[in-house]
């Protein structure tokens, strides 16, 4: 982000955490209500959404008003163009230091690897939304999430939903989230009852074939095999120089077992680790094993990919709260395609949670009831290691910028491996400086 002049340069590494956004100066939302009217007194409640969400928001809006709520909700949707989201998030970003701003938010994190048309990564409203969190932006969510008979905390991935909380006050709501795996057909496998704890105990295996179609996977080891990279709350980074280097030289010692014959091997099923690859698994007779990527405690780390908050000073917290909440409607977990009936009309029949992090590359929150859906018609083996996979998750955080710095890193370092001039010690020197004054600022 351009910084200009001293005053606007410490007033955004204050908020740098941070914020949000809509679509111009008068931006006209699903209501057709310009943000300025959405910040005055008894205006429309102010969602403040992704893109991908829009037209699932859209419908969610509709669906409510078909059953009688009177709420007016209005959408700031986040330009997808860089060049106007930039001065949008800066705009939202003073409006809501200074006590104003959307009254809640749905948003994507922000997921290594994904990039826009030019190559470059979305800036987010909240480059480090756990850092944000603990920096008393979102109102305490905890008593509306106790007494709502829809999110149901006991249907959720626990660990998952534990990313949001801070003491005895929960100020994030995870909606989606991924774990990095690599799903191998079992007859493929020398053994095919073959697990593994650690990177190091796969590479000093005699599991060749399974080296060899991770070897065309190591992308998917970065950066969750680290784990949770920092503590927000005592604003120390968790990651060393010593464990990054080792996990970058991990990933190459996998790239060292390539053979053409594993690079595009019909053994591995991709998209492993979604709503829709897993929603295809009763119509397939094959028989998967699902490794888990582990964390270096031999867990396995899973990250928040889509998310929900409600601003500090949000002027209708209750009724953006009531919009929220249907995001975790189980006919949404499963989407059998009949949505919610209103009078013979279907609403979200079509639900993605957001084409970027949503259903094609994450999985919702209340995992175990999607698991109970599936499981009637998958293939017993291949069901017992999806769940084994997702109990062995003993850590989650919510994507950020950080974890963009270890992403680029082993890309940096795989794709010049063995031509840069620059010792793979000083390149992993300089990402532990980068990140350190990242959750410094």
């Amino acid at each position: 982000m351009k910084k200009v002049g001293m005053l606007c340069l410490s007033i955004l590494v204050l908020c740098w955490g941070l914020l949000g956004c809509t679509n111009g100066e008068e931006i006209p939302s699903a209501s057709g209500v310009s943000s300025e009217t959405a910040s005055e007194e008894g205006g429309p409640v102010v969602i403040c959404a992704d893109e991908s969400f829009r037209e699932d928001l859209k419908e969610l809006i509709s669906y409510l008003a078909a059953t009688g709520n009177e709420t007016e909700y209005e959408l700031l949707v986040l330009p997808d163009d860089t060049e106007d989201r930039e001065p949008e998030l800066t705009r939202l970003r003073t409006e809501i230091m200074a006590g104003e701003g959307p009254d809640a938010f749905i948003l994507d994190a922000t997921i290594p690897g994904t990039v826009t048309d030019s190559g470059e990564p979305l800036e987010a409203i909240f480059p480090n939304v756990e850092k944000s969190m603990y920096s008393h932006l979102f109102l305490d969510l905890e008593e509306m999430v106790q007494n709502s008979e829809i999110i149901e905390l006991e249907n959720c991935n626990q660990t998952v939903m534990d990313v949001g909380v801070a003491g005895d006050s929960r100020f994030l709501l995870p909606l989606t989230y991924t774990f990095s795996t690599v799903m191998v057909d079992k007859s493929a496998l020398e053994d095919p009852d073959y697990t593994f704890s650690t990177l190091d105990e796969l590479l000093q295996s005699d599991q060749e074939t399974l080296k060899g179609l991770f070897s065309f996977r190591t992308f998917k080891l970065f950066p969750n095999c680290l784990g949770v990279l920092a503590d927000y709350e005592g604003q120390n980074l968790l990651v060393t120089q010593e464990s990054l280097q080792k996990a970058v030289e991990q990933g190459e010692a996998f790239a060292e077992f390539q053979d053409k014959q594993y690079s595009q091997s019909p053994a591995v099923r991709n998209g492993e680790t979604s709503w829709s690859a897993w929603m295809e698994l009763p119509y397939d007779e094959t028989e998967y094993t699902v490794f888990p990527i582990p964390n270096p405690e031999g867990g396995v780390t899973a990250a928040v990919t889509a998310y929900a908050a409600i601003n500090r000073n949000a002027a209708h917290p209750q009724e953006a709260f009531a919009l929220i909440e249907q995001l975790f409607r189980e006919e949404l977990v499963t989407q059998t395609g009949s949505g919610f009936e209103v009078n013979g009309y279907h609403y979200c029949s079509t639900f993605s949670f957001g084409i970027n992090s949503g259903y094609l590359s994450a999985l919702p929150v209340k995992d175990q009831v999607l698991l109970d859906y599936l499981e009637p018609n998958t293939q017993e083996a291949t069901m017992a290691s999806l769940r084994a996979a997702v109990e062995r998750i003993d850590s989650a955080k919510v994507y950020s910028d950080l974890d963009m710095d270890i992403y680029n890193l082993y890309e940096t370092w795989h794709w010049s491996y063995g031509r840069s001039e620059e010792p793979l010690e000083e390149l992993v020197e300089r990402t532990i400086s980068s990140m350190e004054m990242t959750l410094a600022e």
